[in-house]
């Protein structure tokens, strides 16, 4: 929703419930107490954290954190770093990222791509993929144009990457990838699911130290729930 829009909706809603025009005026601007600042490093439902309806087993009997994301993402993109940082301070905890395609043919050639880097074990190719579309404008959203960036990238076997790229490991694992997207109702990214059963929520202002803060807070009311 762009920001002229949002502005109307809010002062209309305002104006029905009776909020008088000082005050509304000073919730458009974000100035007055009717906008609450953004929640960080709490577990509130329906604030920072959302409960699915139907929630996932367990892997291994430790609790499971998934990031669903695209590499076609700009805010992906910018999410990246700080979450990878973020995935090194866990303990105990399985941190995995799924692509996802939203329908996109552009994005199930980067799911493919993403699933071909970690099965090769070639991490370093993460983040040139993302440096090659958001700071270097490469279109790396065609079969061709991916296995041609790759093998010009350092310690790449061309031949291998291909087979990886085509192998019916990498089309089952985009399968799966969609089927979670679905079953964990993704409808933007980057996603972060809890366990299983926490989706957590991005409220207005939040940036991408608070969403970390709060899945931190949901990680450790997951574990007391147990």
């Amino acid at each position: 929703m762009q920001r002229r829009q949002f502005l109307a909706t809010l002062i209309a809603g305002l104006s029905a419930a009776g909020v008088s025009g000082t005050a509304m005026a000073q919730a458009a601007l974000g100035g007055g107490m009717m906008l609450s600042a953004p929640q960080s490093g709490v577990a509130i439902a329906g604030q920072t954290y959302a409960v699915l309806n139907t929630p996932a087993p367990a892997t291994g009997g430790k609790l499971e954190v998934l990031e669903f994301f695209s590499y076609g993402c700009p805010h992906c993109h910018d999410f990246a770093e700080p979450f990878e940082r973020w995935s090194k301070k866990q303990k105990d905890v399985v941190v995995r990222r799924v692509p996802v395609t939203f329908g996109r043919p552009q994005w199930v050639v980067l799911g493919r791509l993403f699933y071909t880097i970690q099965l090769m074990k070639l991490p370093a190719l993460d983040s040139a993929v993302f440096a090659a579309i958001h700071q270097q404008g490469r279109t790396l959203y065609e079969d061709q144009a991916v296995l041609q960036w790759a093998a010009s990238q350092p310690g790449v076997d061309a031949k291998k990457f291909s087979e990886v790229y085509y192998s019916a490991e990498v089309t089952n694992a985009m399968k799966k990838a969609d089927a979670m997207a679905m079953a964990y109702q993704i409808d933007g990214v980057p996603s972060i699911i809890v366990g299983g059963r926490y989706k957590m929520l991005q409220q207005r202002g939040m940036n991408f130290n608070d969403l970390l803060a709060n899945t931190d807070a949901v990680i450790r009311m997951a574990r007391q729930q147990k």
